[in-house]
């Protein structure tokens, strides 16, 4: 009904529910992403933005386990958890544009953009379906990476778990204003991030500008009727 959904999205709750997302018949194979498509799109036209689950708008997978001794040194990445990556081998379990989030220890939730083939494996990667695009849902998941590294648990080494990164809710504007964001946001990534424009008290103020402007961006409030 209308005040369930104005109450989900004054909650900030996914609005696809069960009975939205139930399995499609064989003579329907397309029917439920086709309707789940098409309330997001109604929701982005009324509101601004549609809220929707992680698992909702992904693929995600899981990174391999490796060790140093087990590979062979070459030009590929390991990526282990770290802000870095770990070293580098001759070989890659994934390739092509996804967002990364580290699983354990003390970089748990931190979270990087990928466009070349690495080797995951301390941490879970998200490709994006049709309607998101990856590189907004790459800013989004980094401004809330205080939130992601504050969901570890466990004694000793701390972990994220994936079923709850899947339940996170995502605020989802539609495709051309996520490109819209994207384009400012790349721009003012790159002032921020390459010594080359300035002197590092510049640099410093264009990072709070980019922290500020990329809030701003991402941020949506619910339209008054």
């Amino acid at each position: 009904s209308r005040d369930s959904l104005l109450t989900s999205l004054d909650k900030g709750e996914s609005i696809l529910t069960d009975r939205q997302t139930d399995r499609p018949t064989d003579r329907q194979t397309d029917r439920p992403t086709e309707l789940k498509d098409a309330l997001i799109k109604l929701l982005q036209y009324v509101f601004g933005y549609a809220p929707v689950l992680l698992a909702d708008i992904t693929t995600a997978f899981r990174g391999e386990y490796i060790t140093k001794k087990d590979s062979r040194k070459g030009t590929i990445p390991v990526i282990l958890g770290g802000q870095e990556p770990a070293y580098y081998i001759d070989r890659f379990n994934h390739k092509g544009k996804f967002v990364a989030i580290a699983r354990s220890g003390v970089s748990a939730g931190f979270v990087s953009f990928w466009d070349e083939p690495i080797f995951l494996t301390d941490g879970f990667g998200f490709e994006a379906k049709r309607i998101v695009d990856i590189r907004y849902l790459y800013y989004e998941l980094k401004r809330r990476e205080p939130e992601l590294n504050a969901m570890k648990r466990g004694a000793g080494v701390p972990h994220l778990s994936g079923s709850e990164l899947n339940q996170l809710v995502i605020h989802l504007p539609s495709l051309s204003r996520q490109k819209e964001c994207i384009r400012k946001l790349d721009k003012l990534d790159a002032l921020c991030h390459d010594i080359s424009f300035g002197l590092p008290a510049e640099i410093e103020a264009r990072k709070k500008q980019y922290e500020y402007y990329r809030d701003k961006l991402l941020s949506f409030k619910e339209k008054k009727g």
